[in-house]
């Protein structure tokens, strides 16, 4: 069975954070994703990544303006550098890193799921985007303009022997003057891959699943949120 995380999800900005109530649907909780939405996808490897992705609109987080990212396998958005560290760390980390972590665990794609990506400006989308933030922050005006998709679809996990997989999805949107980042879970169905200290069968124990984010902001200062995944729910 799968962790009772469904599809709750995540907005954040500037820091806060709001839960969402699950909605019945699959379709009604994941923005839209894969092939037919003209996706990039990520190749078949191992701890892999994306290509470095050129933003076409620059993305805020915490202050600091960043022209590029990658979309790693293992569950990170990262900016300026990739990450293939398959095990998560910790929060605060000490070493600077930049990125947001909608499931940092040991994804291996190999074994099953596939990782999509795209920027959008599609009126649609951004429609929707706009109208999900205004509801749950309605004293903050935001109308998007841009918005990237992130979309891990029943990925694996390393050293699995069984089906399981994980569908989670990050989207970071913006108008330019404010931006906020949507964690959304759909299937959750282990936190764990074998090379951290999980049992290959059922994808639990050991180091678990991290979610959320750094900033580094020069020597010493570090900006980040999140917490390791508990296992309730079973």
């Amino acid at each position: 069975m799968g962790l009772k995380l469904s599809v709750n999800f995540l907005l954040l900005a500037l820091g806060a954070a709001v839960d969402v109530p699950p909605a019945r649907e699959k379709e009604s909780s994941l923005y839209p994703y894969g092939p037919a939405q003209r996706d990039q996808k990520n190749p078949k490897l191992d701890d892999g990544t994306s290509k470095k992705v050129s933003l076409t609109v620059p993305f805020t987080f915490y202050g600091k303006k960043h022209q590029s990212l990658y979309v790693n396998n293992n569950g990170v958005i990262s900016f300026d550098t990739r990450i293939s560290q398959y095990t998560p760390d910790p929060l605060p980390l000490a070493d600077g890193r930049s990125f947001v972590a909608p499931y940092w665990a040991d994804v291996d794609n190999v074994l099953g799921g596939d990782i999509f990506y795209r920027e959008t400006t599609e009126p649609a989308l951004l429609a929707r985007v706009t109208q999900d933030i205004n509801q749950y922050f309605p004293t903050t005006p935001f109308s998007a303009t841009w918005a990237l998709v992130a979309t891990w679809d029943h990925v694996a996990y390393y050293g699995s022997t069984t089906d399981k997989g994980n569908t989670f999805q990050a989207v970071l949107t913006t108008d330019t003057k404010v931006s906020f980042i949507i964690l959304n879970y759909w299937d959750i169905q282990w936190t764990t891959g074998a090379a951290s200290d999980g049992d290959a069968e059922t994808g639990l124990g050991g180091t678990p699943a991290h979610v959320g984010g750094a900033e580094g902001y020069g020597m010493g200062e570090m900006r980040n949120w999140g917490g390791w995944l508990t296992h309730t729910g079973f």
